[in-house]
């Protein structure tokens, strides 16, 4: 009998039944849910704002590039070329 409680495998798979019961616990708690779900709405925010950060720099890029055009005047000759 105490030879089985020395086998190296016995304890390998009651560690293993013991880390699914306790995983099976946590995963389905309350507050791993509210920390999930946290989580995920903090990382929405952050792809949101990072959105509309890279949508306002694109927007002065472009606006800094139009104004550049205008003083080189290199609008009138674009437009003249695609007229042609």
């Amino acid at each position: 009998m105490l030879k089985c409680f020395k086998n190296e495998k016995l304890w390998y798979a009651v560690g293993g039944a013991a880390a699914i019961v306790i995983g099976k616990k946590i995963v389905t708690a309350k507050k791993t849910r509210e920390l999930a779900v946290s989580g995920l709405a903090k990382g929405m925010k952050l792809q949101n704002d990072a959105k509309a950060t890279f949508q306002n720099m694109k927007d002065e890029a472009q606006d800094i590039c139009c104004d550049a055009k205008e003083k080189a005047g290199i609008d009138n000759e674009v437009d003249e070329e695609v007229d042609a």
